[in-house]
């Protein structure tokens, strides 16, 4: 049975894309030109592979975070199953497991973190924000347990993993290859697999998704899966590249990575947008960071400008998911008016 999602029935014409999108294209071209005025240091290719790297942990996540925001929901515990991961890791290899191991299970930690978050949204039907702040408080509790509230330092003698956290290929830091491999496989599945069109359609309608034959549980299990993941190799890369298991690392990446997901186009109430937007969120997010690190901004006046931009975010979202609900519906009065009316036949005698 054919599924037609938001995404698979519209024109994908370059001038619809620009259309829909003009706002987010418009912001991103008026920072570029604020950034080639103000700080001219920034496109030397230093600094340029700088933001790569700045980019690649939050842009991980939030390439995981696209599933979930997809089917309609949303994933507060990333930040805390990073850290979790990442601690994992660290007290995995104190321990003597040798680091490929200690790798796998702190993948498998996150995998499992979204598991939970997946059933107890799929299946128990906690709404995603109750559930996901539910396991962020619980999981943040477990990695202090587990460090007793300190990081955990550990050496490491891997060049797999220093190449992961900190390391490069031709001058290309390693972290954002790491980030274009996740990104391209996201935007893949999203396109060409039958799973992508299943969570366009969850986030389009559940109920319509479920009577289409679409196995609505599973594939929610399997997008906070995919979320929990993609936030488990951030926390390994995060340890890696700073050489411990740090129970408070990520306290902000829930909503970095939320912010990079809702700037790419992704509507907060799901069934629209994907993963090339989440990257070009993430890039942006990175910019910004890297513009005010330049400019000399304190820490403390970035996180009001990042709030800000959060804000702005989500009016852009709900301002482009107004204008396509009421397209949409346009098209269902145009459908319904010009669709030819069945001929009643009359009942047997």
């Amino acid at each position: 049975m054919s599924i037609q999602t938001r995404t698979g029935s519209a024109p994908n014409s370059l001038s619809l894309k620009l259309r829909n999108n003009w706002l987010p294209i418009l912001i991103f071209a008026a920072v570029v030109i604020a950034v080639a005025v103000l700080v001219p240091s920034f496109f030397q290719p230093s600094n340029l592979l700088n933001v790569g790297r700045q980019s690649a942990i939050v842009g991980i996540i939030a390439v995981g975070m696209t599933f979930v925001i997809l089917t309609g929901g949303i994933d507060l515990s990333v930040g805390s199953i990073l850290a979790l991961s990442g601690v994992t890791t660290a007290i995995l290899i104190n321990n003597g497991l040798i680091v490929p191991l200690a790798v796998v299970a702190g993948l498998l930690v996150g995998v499992a973190a979204g598991v939970i978050n997946g059933v107890g949204v799929a299946v128990l039907k906690v709404q995603p924000f109750i559930m996901t702040l539910a396991t962020m408080v619980a999981i943040q509790g477990l990695s202090l347990r587990l460090t007793d509230g300190g990081p955990k330092s550990f050496s490491n003698m891997n060049a797999f993993f220093d190449f992961i956290g900190s390391g490069n290929i031709l001058g290309i830091p390693g972290p954002f290859l790491v980030f274009l491999v996740v990104a391209v496989a996201g935007i893949l599945v999203l396109r060409y697999l039958a799973f992508g069109r299943y969570i366009y359609a969850i986030g389009g309608s559940m109920e319509a998704a479920r009577l289409s034959g679409v196995r609505t549980t599973r594939t929610v299990i399997l997008a906070y899966s995919i979320s929990g993941l993609c936030a488990g190799l951030a926390g390994v890369m995060t340890a890696a590249r700073l050489g411990v298991g740090d129970p408070t690392a990520g306290s902000l990446s829930n909503l970095d990575a939320i912010t990079a997901v809702v700037i790419g186009g992704t509507s907060l109430m799901g069934g629209i947008g994907g993963a090339v937007g989440t990257v070009f969120g993430a890039i942006l997010l990175a910019i910004l960071s890297n513009v005010m690190n330049l400019l000399g901004i304190s820490p403390f006046d970035q996180q009001i400008v990042k709030g800000a931009v959060i804000v702005i975010a989500v009016l852009i979202a709900a301002r482009a998911g107004r204008r396509r609900f009421r397209e949409r519906r346009s098209e269902s009065s145009k459908s319904a008016t010009t669709e030819p009316k069945a001929i009643p036949v009359p009942a047997d005698k």
